[in-house]
């Protein structure tokens, strides 16, 4: 028999997984933006962040209305708890895809530095792993769990790699210093995207086996 706890568990889990929908779908469009210099679709990506943000609130009135009214227990509580957290984390994702869209705006229809191909390779890394990351929720999985968070060295990987071509540029030809500190922002927010996407796994793995792992000494 249901009760009325899992009833308000599963309702928040639905607006986490939206938001997880929309986090994703805000990354998918800002880097589509800058390949194709889409000053229409980062508008789009821009002003659809406003709903990222009022769900973050929704979801943080929710959970404390369930620890107050429901006083969850052991796994439950855990759940919850971990929920508050990966909500701020699918925010935050929310506005870094928001900051790479506003570097199409800045570029205002001109073509980025550079053909854009390891920056989508990131950026479907990431995508990849938040998925991961909230499958492993539904599934009660930490292994999976754990494959995002190892997931997360490849895109540090990437990251200092096309550091070390925009500094290149930099150097050759100062000229373009401006068009690469700016695709040197949109790595840095995948890289951070990558991050969060790492903490949300994190936050799954206690959320299932009651286990914390931030900070620990592998």
């Amino acid at each position: 028999m249901t009760t009325h706890l899992e009833i308000d568990l599963d309702n928040l889990k639905s607006i986490i997984f939206k938001m997880a929908d929309l986090a994703i779908e805000a990354i998918s469009g800002s880097i589509e933006s800058l390949k194709k210099a889409d000053t229409k679709l980062a508008r789009q990506v821009v002003d659809k962040d406003a709903e990222l943000d009022r769900l973050e609130v929704l979801t943080d009135n929710e959970c404390v209305k369930v620890l107050v009214t429901k006083q969850p227990a052991a796994i439950h509580l855990r759940l919850v708890l971990a929920l508050i957290k990966i909500n701020t984390d699918l925010e935050r994702i929310g506005d870094l895809a928001s900051n790479i869209a506003k570097e199409t705006l800045r570029l205002d229809g001109k073509p980025v530095l550079k053909p854009l191909i390891d920056i989508p390779r990131m950026a479907d890394i990431t995508i990849d792993m938040i998925r991961n990351a909230l499958d492993s929720i539904t599934e009660k999985n930490t292994e999976k769990a754990e494959s995002v968070i190892e997931k997360d060295n490849e895109i540090d990987d990437l990251n200092l790699q096309i550091y070390r071509e925009l500094f290149s540029y930099m150097a050759e030809n100062p000229r373009t210093i401006s068009e690469a500190l700016g695709l040197i922002m949109v790595v840095k927010a995948i890289e951070r995207i990558g991050d969060h996407a790492t903490n949300i796994a994190e936050r799954a793995i206690y959320y299932i086996s009651g286990t914390d792992i931030r900070h620990t000494e592998e």
